[in-house]
């Protein structure tokens, strides 16, 4: 006898990354010489999870109401500007009016909310053919599947026309697009999009919508802050999205836990950007619905950790002086494993800046078993492997590609 509901007999998390990772994690406790690059946090040069300490400052200074009360479903005021002044920057001002936030927890509750209520049932959405595996598992949960588009083309950059192929093809067969792009730091090349190639999607989001169709794009932007160039050259993009039409939407998931390092607190936030204030109305009442039925309520400690960190002049100085170290730390270990892959002749993805890299393997697993043999745990991904350098030493970078070399060899 099978109690389980249809849809759900097939269920099973095929996700390895938790799993892999959780085998490399006490594989380290058992023996410290184990090098762990498979989960995606950021830990220091001693091996030590890293942690902000103005983060730290602004979680100890809140009362206990900001820690423990319940939030409303939707997530205070506070923090929704919050997450509108730190995501547009120098651009909240022209960008606020058009934007809405809804508080979720972790990026991870904002592509699952953008997901149910952006594409109606059997609909699919359009993923890049690396990406990380979950956005399946999201889509399969809200009864609906996926597409995937080339990330890069023959060049080794940005596709766009594949990109465009099956932007058409989803218009024909489903009368609306929802499309996602994962930049900057793509998960898991590490590739970042140019200025040029933010400029083609907004010339082809206002040209597929140009006869009314709804073009939604989710953009994953759960690395933006460690991108290699700063701040400005991010929130640059962003403020392109000011030459959509009303038929476009984009949805920015928004992760505190990446951003300020609270990867166990579980705090991000849907942000959407329209000119059509229906459009924004819209969002609003359906993801809090969303919000109310899955999780009832966001993380108060969370929200409020993230409006102190952020926004307060104690706080937000010493925490961006932080975070620009912490983005720096992995440009040197990004460009010592770089350098050292070109030395051996290891192949990688086009990568530009993040916490993983990327390399081609005709057969992952056994490769990944190869390296458990020599006491390194990497991410086994269809036809690459996945080195996670946030969370492994500069003289780890230094010893790994000439191992992974060896190993897929």
């Amino acid at each position: 006898m099978i109690l389980l509901a249809k849809r759900s007999i097939i269920k099973e998390d095929k996700s390895n990354i938790i799993t892999l990772g959780q085998i490399a994690k006490e594989e380290k406790k058992k023996d410290p010489s184990v090098v762990n690059a498979t989960i995606g946090m950021l830990y220091d040069e001693k091996g030590k999870l890293f942690a902000f300490e103005s983060v730290d400052k602004a979680l100890n200074s809140l009362t206990i109401d900001e820690k423990y009360a319940y939030a409303s479903t939707p997530g205070s005021n506070q923090f929704h500007e919050a997450v509108k002044s730190w995501v547009f920057r120098e651009y909240y001002d022209l960008m606020k009016d058009n934007a809405r936030v809804m508080a979720t927890p972790g990026g991870t509750g904002a592509l699952s909310n953008t997901f149910a209520n952006y594409l109606n049932e059997d609909d699919k959405a359009l993923l890049p053919n690396y990406m990380w595996g979950n956005y399946k598992q999201c889509l399969y949960e809200n009864h609906q599947g996926f597409d995937t588009y080339k990330l890069f083309n023959d060049k080794g950059t940005f596709n766009i026309e594949d990109l465009k192929n099956k932007m058409l093809e989803s218009k024909k067969n489903q009368g609306r697009v929802l499309f996602v792009i994962n930049d900057p730091c793509h998960n898991p090349t590490g590739y970042t999009m140019t200025d040029n190639e933010w400029d083609m999607v907004i010339d082809l989001m206002n040209e597929i919508s140009k006869d009314n169709t709804p073009v939604i794009l989710l953009h994953d932007m759960a690395y933006i802050d460690y991108a290699k160039g700063g701040f400005s050259k991010t929130r640059a993009n962003i403020a392109k999205y000011q030459r959509l039409n009303e038929n476009c939407l984009v949805i920015m998931a928004f992760s505190g836990s990446k951003t300020l390092a609270l990867y166990g607190v579980r705090i991000g936030a849907q942000l959407a950007y329209s000119k059509n204030k229906e459009a924004l109305d819209e969002f609003s009442r359906a993801n809090k619905f969303s919000s109310r039925s899955k999780w009832s309520n966001p993380s108060n400690l969370g929200m409020n950790i993230c409006v102190k960190a952020l926004t307060n002049p104690e706080f937000k100085k010493s925490f961006e002086d932080e975070l620009y170290k912490a983005s720096n730390t992995l440009i040197e270990r990004a460009n010592i494993f770089l350098s050292e892959a070109k030395s051996c002749g290891l192949e990688t993805l086009p990568f530009e800046c993040g916490f993983f890299i990327t390399i081609p393997c005709s057969n992952p697993d056994l490769a990944y078993e190869r390296l458990v043999k020599e006491k390194i745990h990497t991410i086994p991904m269809g036809n690459v492997l996945r080195v996670t350098i946030s969370a492994i030493s500069k003289e780890e970078c230094k010893m790994l590609p000439k191992k992974i070399k060896l190993a897929i060899e």
